[in-house]
């Protein structure tokens, strides 16, 4: 199983015209609410993380593991979409996220973000996608979705 996070709009959700607090470690606080329902969803299926943020890029994975592990998400496996390494590279996140969908075959994922490119992709694709509110991040409706995906493989 596997999540494809993003982080803005989904564990950080202040409105981009609010300063966003910065931790300890020197990255943005996360939504607290969002952070306990995605280490719900992490205990109970046991997926794999897939950073899909462009945020990736800001960080290497052992980083990001003690950033995460700071705000008391423990991720036992962490990736990133992809190798690129600047923003001027990326695709849009919909496209991103086919490209990975493509290179990974038939995984048991979920996509939790809240970009509207992914709206642009196949409807076997969007079927897997929890669609966040971005000044929610994820409630509890966004997270029994990604269970039901995840758990029940659909």
């Amino acid at each position: 199983m596997v999540i494809l996070l993003d982080i803005d709009g989904v564990l950080v959700t202040e409105p981009s015209w609010k300063k966003v607090e910065i931790g300890a470690d020197g990255f943005m606080l996360f939504n607290k609410q969002s952070a306990e329902n995605l280490v719900d969803i992490l205990s109970l299926t046991g997926a794999d993380v897939v950073l899909s943020s462009t945020h990736r890029i800001s960080f290497t994975i052992e980083r990001w593991l003690e950033i995460f592990k700071i705000r008391g998400i423990t991720i036992s496996k962490l990736s990133k979409l992809n190798d690129r390494q600047s923003l001027s590279d990326m695709q849009d996140r919909g496209s991103e996220i086919q490209e990975w969908i493509h290179k990974n075959g038939e995984a048991n994922y979920v996509i939790i973000d809240d970009d509207l490119s992914i709206n642009n992709l196949p409807n076997a694709i969007k079927q897997r996608w929890v669609t966040i509110k971005p000044y929610l991040g994820i409630d509890i409706e966004a997270k029994q979705k990604a269970l039901d995906i995840l758990l029940n493989n659909r």
